[in-house]
């Protein structure tokens, strides 16, 4: 029997309990979830992604077989949870082969399988990364040090006990002091003192305080223990000192938690200096040179978030264009999307300007500008004097047949189509998403434009273009732009397209968590409205089967938004997703972007990320479909201003 088909067979006959019991497959047998049974597959598929009560075994078995398909990250989750001693070592080394493990019980597991098949050094460096883990279970832990605890060090120790204190485990963590080097034992006990608040908690932190800005672990165990106390603004100026850590957090994820938790409030309570001395040594985290963009997503969204803030406020605030250009830089390499780049550099090329200096200026618009789909890159298009370019042909990609049987052999492509002809639009839906995140090269991404055109889903290539800029790659298709017939009725035709994309991605069918349906995501409440006022019935299906009903209200309701802001793309744009009541609210706080306020600076200011987010790739969106459907007036350099409201070029 071949090991791939012993593995799937051990994954089906494991499972916790007989209400979560899967088909169970013969020893020997094909396994009924292997790719050659797509159908079957997606039966396993819709069980396993909707239960977190199956053995490790099960959902291993099934990923091992379909990796990246839809849920893939919150079912591998509950594998590593599910995880027991003793897991079958074959199984766990191929699951583990596919992705590194999450969990403290993951590697323990990973290092344990990795000893059994005779690989110690791979071992050693797992059971290092399970042991500083800060949840990593009794159980697991007690089998852990059984079987590989010799090859720990007192270092190895000690990374326990940080890696429990960061996970506030003071207790647990009191069981492996003694084990650190004696010159670490003082600045332990006195973080597990300020965990617990003990009565000696000051008194053994006055022993190490002198350490506090060499020690991460202690540094934030001393913010903790202040704004605990209530001393928020304690914490503030301690986490501003300057630091330059030679034992750097066990936690980067949770410590940089921390520092943008206390460089906001201090920006919010206008201590400019403060949050900008908070924020700007993000970078001590880690050791010199290390790749950010390289980091898990929530180290990157927090280490962008940092230098953000610090950028801005330097150039804003602080009077510090030149800090404030190689914060930008930062920002811009902190990421994996060209979102961040693209925004990174526009911005350092305007703290250049700020400084004088033109010709790095020049050099980050530049920068910004080799990507004319995105917002940014737009204005820094304006900045050069240079048009938006309309989007390519994907028929321009011509995959070889080499390429196309590649294409058409991938599970998630034979899934796609068999949903298709099931009528599963919902489930298709998913499936869309997690190939187009699977595609690493335009031949690929080409033929899955051909695909949708197949299939009727115009979201596709939207999907596709959004999933390569989002890692880093472009795609600049004109298929990527869909439109709709009725849009083109509208006042702002371009900007109807723009939301719809940005809405629905064009899937007629789409319904979000909170209830919004159709191409415009239209609230029932909000459709049935506009509906009467139109002087139309009202009628709840069709917001999912008739795109024209759909996009008729939509556009009609976005033109009412229009009227109320005096015709203000943006402000409209933002009140489409969040409502005028919230846009009346941040005019309020931050000033009219129709006046004198900066209008980048502004949509920068919402604070509501997804409608920030929402704000840009709308307007970026309309200066695409403007690029496609050109009006007969050529095309001018500020097309993107023009629709901000501004009177000067990016």
């Amino acid at each position: 029997m071949r090991r791939a088909a012993f593995l799937l067979a051990v994954g089906l006959m494991v499972a916790p309990s007989a209400s979560a019991q899967l088909p169970t497959v013969r020893y020997g047998a094909v396994p009924a979830y292997a790719n050659a049974d797509i159908n079957a597959a997606l039966g396993t598929w819709r069980q396993l992604r909707q239960s977190d009560r199956y053995g490790f075994a099960t959902y291993a078995g099934f990923l091992i077989a379909n990796p990246g398909w839809p849920g893939e990250t919150n079912m591998r989750l509950n594998a590593e949870k599910a995880m027991r001693i003793g897991e079958h070592g074959p199984t766990v080394l191929a699951f583990f082969g596919q992705k590194a493990p999450t969990t403290g019980n993951g590697h323990a597991q990973l290092a344990m399988a990795l000893q059994a098949a005779g690989r110690s050094a791979e071992a050693a460096s797992a059971a290092r990364s399970a042991w500083a883990a800060g949840d990593l279970g009794p159980e697991h832990e007690q089998q852990l040090y059984a079987r590989l605890g010799g090859i720990f060090t007192a270092a190895d120790h000690e990374r326990r006990v940080d890696g429990l204190l960061f996970a506030k485990k003071p207790t647990d963590a009191q069981r492996f002091v003694g084990l650190a080097t004696p010159a670490r034992q003082p600045a332990l006990a006195a973080r597990i003192a300020m965990q617990l608040r003990t009565a000696d908690a000051e008194q053994r932190f006055s022993q190490v305080a002198g350490l506090v800005g060499l020690d991460a672990g202690l540094l934030m165990d001393r913010l903790r223990y202040l704004r605990a106390a209530g001393s928020e603004q304690a914490a503030r100026s301690l986490a501003a000192r300057p630091h330059a850590f030679s034992i750097r957090p066990g936690d980067p994820d949770r410590f940089y938690e921390m520092l943008l938790a206390l460089a906001n409030g201090a920006y919010r309570d206008r201590q400019y200096v403060t949050a900008y001395n908070i924020a700007r040594q993000v970078d001590d985290a880690f050791p010199a040179g290390t790749d950010i963009a390289a980091q898990p997503l929530g180290i990157r969204d927090k280490y962008t978030s940092l230098t953000w803030l610090a950028g801005t406020t330097a150039l804003d605030r602080n009077a510090k264009p030149l800090d404030a250009i190689a914060l930008f830089d930062r920002y811009a390499r902190g990421g994996k999307s060209l979102q961040v780049l693209t925004k990174g550099s526009y911005w350092a090329g305007r703290a250049a300007l700020a400084a004088g200096q033109a010709g790095t200026a020049a050099s980050y618009f530049q920068r910004a500008a080799a990507y004319p789909e995105l917002f940014y890159g737009q204005l820094a298009l304006e900045r050069t004097g240079r048009n938006v370019p309309a989007p390519g042909h994907a028929a321009a990609v011509a995959p070889n047949d080499p390429a196309r049987a590649f294409f058409n052999s991938n599970p998630l492509v034979r899934a796609t189509r068999l949903l298709d002809q099931q009528g599963q639009r919902q489930d298709q839906a998913l499936f869309v998403r997690a190939l187009a995140e699977s595609l690493t090269d335009n031949n690929q991404r080409a033929l899955a434009v051909e695909m949708g055109r197949q299939t009727g889903r115009d979201d596709l290539p939207v999907w596709v273009a959004r999933a390569a800029r989002n890692n880093g790659s472009m795609f600049y298709v004109r298929q990527a732009f869909p439109v709709h017939a009725l849009a083109q009725r509208a006042s702002l035709p371009s900007v109807v397209n723009g939301i719809t994309r940005q809405e629905s991605s064009f899937d007629r069918t789409a319904v979000s968590h909170a209830g919004a349906r159709g191409m415009m995501q239209l609230m029932p409440g909000t459709a049935q409205e506009q509906a009467g006022k139109m002087g139309y019935g009202y009628d709840y299906g069709r917001l999912t089967s008739d795109p024209a009903y759909n996009v008729m209200l939509g556009s009609a309701y976005f033109q009412r938004l229009l009227n109320i802001w005096g015709g203000n793309v943006p402000l409209a744009v933002a009140s489409y997703n969040a409502g005028a009541g919230n846009v009346r609210k941040w005019i309020n706080a931050n000033g009219d972007p129709r006046g004198n306020v900066d209008v980048l600076k502004w949509i920068e200011a919402i604070p509501f990320t997804e409608t920030k987010g929402y704000v840009q790739r709308v307007i970026e969106n309309s200066v695409v479909y403007d690029s496609l459907n050109p009006s007969p007036t050529p095309q001018s350099a500020m097309h993107v201003s023009r629709y901000l409201g501004k009177s000067r070029p990016g």
